[in-house]
């Protein structure tokens, strides 16, 4: 048979093999590269987080790198990949340099820590958060930039002929999204709990090199075929004001499906505790749809593509995505496995609707390659812009709901017009058209902003309204920050729905007992700011304390929950610094006398493991002066939980205390470590809580009641639990809470689930594993029924 590359069919019958045969699989290697893919991002964004601070300044830094990378990968992938002639054998071999490239990447970071440490000291902020941008870009860079390369030079191995282009592009691009899904619900559910992150990483660079060496067998059997040139590729003519409108669309297309992304997963962390496994559950049913619309349309052969299909697509898509908005407002975690489904229509309308912009883009097979690596650029970048804007622009300014629903209006305005113009059979007027459109978009979304109002729209608004009590809503780029205010007993402050704290004894002691121990101590850093109430009690206590939170917003509502707020703002004792806990133990060239830790609850969430690893506790501990105490609040856990950050927790201080909460009924422990023996002396105790101030400030506390000093004096040396060697034999030999394996965030397979509310969560997952495995069979079987289908 005859083909558009050439006669092609006599060679590989001289080689003895149908290539057809080997092109059916050549997409499942792909699968195997997009597992891989997600894998090292979720592993890269946790080991870059960990150099950069846990803000989502960084996670977003991180994110953008990597897809600024993918993007210049599939730019050079267009340019090269019309001119090769064994286009898989240089696949093979771009696949075999990731995975020895990621082998290197912790030497890479090892680089970077030094680089960012140095600048972390002397920059200012601004140009810190450059050189971040840049020291994750020159990292991840290489790596990324081959990865993008895959899909053109596929592209250049599999299309053939000019109808192939469509439904080539959809198998490829579905199956790499498909094996982008199982790389996040394995990586997420499964690798790092079992194995840690370093070992998952070794999964990736397998599968890697398992889809090189695939791709490399598989080339030598095509040898024969591929040895006859094929025909000079005709010069590229200039993109045609069509080709433009197109790259537009699927740069908005990218542009809102990531912003979504980063929306709804904002919207469903309210009041579940934020999980990791919802953003996985979140990512993961996000790329099954893209796989599975890309499948469809693979299925569906459209030979005769319209703009107007496309537009349409689009503006119903736009319809689609509030309707998670709704759901989850209204009824919050308890619908959140309906919520998270509810994604799949959108994400399925942007799977098909990619390769359907490729074949209206691609005039010719020879074209292919180089339509493709276009194509996917403009996606990619509008997907860095949707990270971002979405981020630090319109969820800080207009908040997640009003949000969803500008980006909808947006959506809906481009594709009401690319139908519209379409449907006249007159494409120039597109232009004409898609200007006065999005202009009316525009118009709505600020109807919607300033005649909506947002706090009849969140689930916790709602919530927090039936107490009665004044309530105040903020937005920002790290969390949704609710608070109540009223009598004492009713003021509590809420963090993307969780009540995080309220006006308690627990909090104040964790400046005091530590105090106590250490009558000296001059100096206090408070990590975690939540109400300001341990930084209130340590200023109160005379001591010089900087308070760290990565939160902008929670400073500025002290004043909801202690009246004299700005006075301690104010104070010339006290320092209020914006940044990542963690970030700044590691960064910081400061020492201490004491280190409070007040981690909000649950200790499951996302991030708050940072805090309890032995790196962090030989990270503070550098950060101690010589005697000082580190202290950390640890609320009740189950025991395997309570055991093992005991267990870390003593493996780097040689002497240790853990104390109970003084209630009747405790509901945790203040654990103390430090180089030196820790004692409470009758006269540190009566000096810590005897003086007229300290008085005033533990009886502002309404959920304890009133003592005298002599209470105090008696009550914290009764309240001591266990020392030293008590811990050892509490906690027996057992693993270690690590940065490479942080089991209290990664627990699915675990004895004992740390969650207090694990229903809608365990629902959450069950869905979406039950969906991942219907695509996977879908698309494991597609492959096998249609492996000996010659392409022509």
């Amino acid at each position: 048979m005859k083909t558009a590359a050439g006669s092609r069919e006599p060679a590989a019958r001289t080689a003895g093999l149908v290539p057809s045969s080997f092109d059916s699989w050549v997409p499942v290697l792909f699968l195997a590269s997009g597992a891989a893919g997600l894998i090292y991002q979720v592993v890269w964004t946790q080991d870059l987080v960990l150099i950069f601070g846990d803000t989502t300044l960084a996670i977003v830094t991180t994110v953008t790198a990597f897809l600024a990378g993918l993007g210049i990968g599939a730019l050079l992938g267009a340019a090269v990949g019309e001119r090769l002639r064994r286009a898989l054998a240089v696949y093979g071999l771009l696949e075999i340099a990731v995975g020895c490239l990621a082998l290197l990447m912790p030497l890479a970071f090892d680089v970077i820590v030094t680089l960012f440490r140095n600048a972390y000291l002397s920059l200012p902020a601004t140009e810190v958060g450059l050189i971040r941008f840049g020291l994750a870009f020159v990292a991840l860079a290489p790596v990324t930039i081959l990865m993008g390369m895959s899909l053109p030079v596929l592209t250049r191995h599999l299309v053939r002929e000019d109808p192939e282009v469509g439904e080539r592009i959809a198998r490829l691009y579905g199956l790499n999204t498909l094996g982008a899904v199982v790389g996040s619900v394995a990586s997420g559910y499964l690798l790092i709990e079992l194995i840690g992150l370093r070992e998952t990483t070794l999964v990736a660079v397998g599968l890697n090199l398992c889809a090189g060496g695939g791709a490399l067998l598989m080339s030598r059997s095509f040898g024969a075929a591929q040895a006859e040139p094929r025909p000079k590729a005709e010069p590229r003519p200039p993109l045609q004001a069509r080709q433009r409108l197109l790259l537009a669309v699927t740069f908005t297309s990218g542009l809102v499906s990531l912003a979504l992304e980063v929306l709804w997963t904002r919207m469903m962390q309210q009041a579940t505790g934020s999980s990791i496994y919802v953003f996985v559950a979140v990512v993961a049913v996000f790329l099954i749809g893209v796989a599975g619309g890309s499948l469809i349309y693979e299925q569906v052969r459209d030979r005769s593509p319209r703009m107007g299909t496309l537009g349409a697509l689009l503006a119903a898509a736009a319809a689609l995505a509030l309707v998670p908005l709704f759901v989850s407002n209204r009824y919050g975690p308890t619908w959140l496995p309906l919520a998270v489904v509810l994604i799949l229509p959108v994400t399925t309308i942007f799977g098909y609707t990619f390769p359907l912009t490729v074949r209206l883009f691609v005039g010719s097979a020879d074209q292919a390659s180089r339509g493709v690596g276009l194509a996917y650029a403009a996606n990619t970048a509008g997907c860095v812009a949707g990270t971002v804007l979405a981020g630090f622009v319109l969820i800080p300014t207009l908040g997640y709901n009003r949000s969803i629903i500008v980006v909808g209006i947006f959506l809906a305005g481009v594709g009401g017009a690319v139908a519209i113009g379409s449907a006249r059979r007159r494409e120039m007027l597109l232009w004409e058209i898609l200007r006065p459109a999005v202009a009316l978009a525009a118009a709505a979304a600020l109807v919607v902003v300033f005649f909506i109002p947002a706090d009849r729209l969140t689930y916790t608004q709602r919530q927090i309204a039936h107490t009665g009590a004044p309530t105040a809503h903020h937005e920002d780029t790290v969390a949704s920050v609710d608070v109540t205010g009223g009598s004492p007993r009713s003021r509590s402050l809420y963090i993307n729905g969780t009540n995080i704290t309220r006006l308690t004894i627990v909090t104040k002691l964790l400046a005091y007992v530590p105090k106590a121990a250490r009558p000296n101590a001059s100096t206090m850093l408070s990590i975690c700011f939540g109400m300001g109430t341990t930084y209130r009690s340590a200023i109160t206590l005379g001591l010089h304390t900087t308070a760290v939170d990565l939160d902008p917003t929670e400073p500025s509502v002290m004043s909801w929950f202690y009246p004299d707020a700005s006075q301690y703002l104010n104070n010339p004792l006290g320092q209020v610094v914006i940044n990542d806990g963690r970030n700044y133990v590691r960064l910081s060239d400061k020492k201490y006398d004491i280190i409070a830790i007040d981690s909000p609850p649950p200790i499951w969430s996302a991030g708050a493991v940072v805090l309890l690893t032995q790196e962090f506790y030989q990270e503070a501990a550098q950060r101690l002066n010589p005697g000082g105490i580190l202290a950390t609040y640890l609320p009740l856990q189950p025991a395997p939980i309570q055991k093992m950050i005991l267990r870390t927790f003593r493996s780097v201080f040689p002497y240790m205390t853990v104390v109970y909460e003084p209630h009747n009924n405790p509901g945790g422990d203040y654990i103390l470590g430090s180089q030196a023996p820790i004692t409470f002396s009758p006269a540190a105790l009566q000096a810590t809580f005897g003086s007229p101030a300290a008085q005033a400030d533990l009886a502002g506390a309404p959920d304890f009641p009133v003592e005298s000093t002599a209470w105090w004096v008696a009550k914290i040396p009764a309240s001591v639990r266990m020392t030293n060697n008590q811990v050892n034999a509490f906690t027996g030999p057992g693993p270690l809470l690590t940065d490479d394996r942080p089991l209290t965030e990664y627990f699915m397979l675990a004895d004992s689930d740390p969650r207090a509310e694990p229903l809608p969560l365990r629902l959450c997952e069950v869905v979406t594993g039950l969906l991942a495995l219907l695509i996977i069979g879908a698309a494991v079987d597609l492959a096998l029924r249609r492996r000996t289908r010659s392409p022509a």
